[in-house]
């Protein structure tokens, strides 16, 4: 009888201490995505993205569509399937491709990269969108 009791205590023990809250120190945070070229500054937000098979490429410029072009490329060869390159109003679940010369802050291939109810990606320059696709590419996986 004793014995069963001190298994008891043990198992009870266990069981507290298994589904007490981690301190926060000792919590994970998701770790930056693993992307070549790494990632410099990533900032975790609320929210997702989902490709599907409605997605879209927005892209209204000319550096903006041969980017987005690229992209529908390289989505279909990695099994993605066909994604229309489009002008206009993006909605859920598109890819957003935007080359705005006033974000010098992001300097000649720097990108930002924002996901909610979809995907865009923002860069100063036309190499800074492309390099933005490539990681694009490289989440989707």
């Amino acid at each position: 009888m004793r014995r069963r009791w001190r298994a008891a205590g043990v198992l009870a023990a266990l069981a507290l201490v298994l589904t007490a809250p981690l301190p926060a120190a000792a919590r994970q945070e998701p770790a930056t995505p693993a992307t070549v070229p790494a990632l410099t500054d990533w900032t975790l937000a609320p929210g997702h993205y989902r490709h599907t098979r409605t997605t879209r490429l927005v892209a209204d410029g000319p550096e903006e569509r041969r980017v987005a072009g690229t992209l529908a490329d390289d989505l279909r060869a990695a099994g993605h399937g066909t994604v229309p390159v489009v002008r206009g109003g993006a909605r859920t679940g598109d890819i957003v491709i935007d080359v705005r010369p006033d974000r010098t802050s992001l300097g000649t291939e720097g990108y930002e990269l924002r996901s909610g109810a979809r995907l865009s990606v923002t860069a100063a320059t036309e190499t800074g969108a492309f390099y933005g696709t490539r990681t694009v590419l490289q989440l989707l996986g």
